[in-house]
């Protein structure tokens, strides 16, 4: 008889070996303090499967289906917490600086399309985000056409993204106007994403330690990347970052969360100061 989700332990053994084969497939490391929640988000997946133990999920993470099983693993152990319009500062520092001078440099350039990159963009608050902006920017960037490349190691929540339905919660931090302009209301507290900023996002699923992967995404006028790093190391945050350098157009911008810096490394961005909020535009 398979153990309970809740009786079902994890040992240290277990820990480590769990912990260090998420780390070599996504980057993410999960330090000691973190095995409730590795033992936690896995357990879940191990009551599905009715697996016996750890140990024996470990054995099919290894085993012929592992490629397929990774996926449900990313699923659990990846954080989604996101709203549309987080961190407002940022946000607006994009909407009114990085934006003008970002279609300045495509333009000069002699670029007809203009690309943004969501990195790690989970249920599609950013790229939406972003497309709502680049709709209210029509006159800035007449001329050009906009994509934003959104991508998730996570197929399910890019899935939840695809359909582009969402809470008041989420919605919080948008006004009246926004709302009305960009949703189309489907229920009590369902709104739907609007087909035109639909149509402007392009969904893949992409893992950001996948470094030879990186050019096939092509180039970018902006990249974000927020709240991400966190979850990584010094060796994979420098690997992506240089990643992130290779594939920005020059003189344009990497936004990276509010919490977050990359001085540390990397030097080919130079930082720059918004008011309450900052980036990294790319030297060369």
């Amino acid at each position: 008889m398979v153990e309970s989700e809740s009786s079902l332990q994890m040992s240290a053994q277990d820990f480590l070996a769990l912990r260090d084969f998420v780390y070599s497939k996504s980057g993410i490391y999960f330090r000691e303090a973190k095995k409730y929640f590795l033992e936690n988000r896995i357990g879940k997946r191990i009551n599905e499967l009715t697996l016996p133990s750890y140990r024996e999920y470990f054995n099919l993470l290894q085993g012929p289906k592992g490629l397929q099983e990774l996926k449900f693993l990313f699923n659990e152990v990846t954080t989604n917490e996101t709203s549309f319009w987080r961190n407002p500062p940022q946000i607006e520092a994009f909407q009114n600086f990085v934006l003008p001078e970002a279609v300045a440099v495509a333009r000069k350039r002699g670029a007809n399309k203009f690309r943004i990159w969501s990195a790690a963009c989970s249920s599609g608050e950013e790229p939406y985000t972003l497309a709502m902006i680049c709709r209210e920017k029509d006159s800035l960037l007449r001329g050009l056409s906009v994509e934003i490349m959104a991508t998730d190691i996570s197929e399910r929540v890019m899935k939840l993204a695809m359909i582009g339905q969402y809470g008041s919660y989420t919605l919080r931090n948008l006004n009246p106007g926004q709302l009305k302009l960009h949703f189309d209301q489907k229920g009590d507290d369902i709104f739907e994403v609007k087909p035109e900023l639909k149509e402007l996002v392009v969904y893949k699923n992409f893992n950001l330690v996948d470094y030879q992967g990186y050019r096939s995404l092509g180039m970018f006028d902006v990249i974000f990347c927020r709240n991400v790093l966190i979850y990584f190391d010094d060796v994979v945050k420098t690997k992506v970052i240089a990643g992130f350098h290779e594939q920005l157009n020059p003189k344009t911008y990497l936004m990276v969360g509010h919490s977050e810096s990359i001085s540390n490394y990397t030097s080919g961005f130079e930082l720059v100061h918004f008011s309450m909020a900052t980036g990294y535009r790319k030297n060369t």
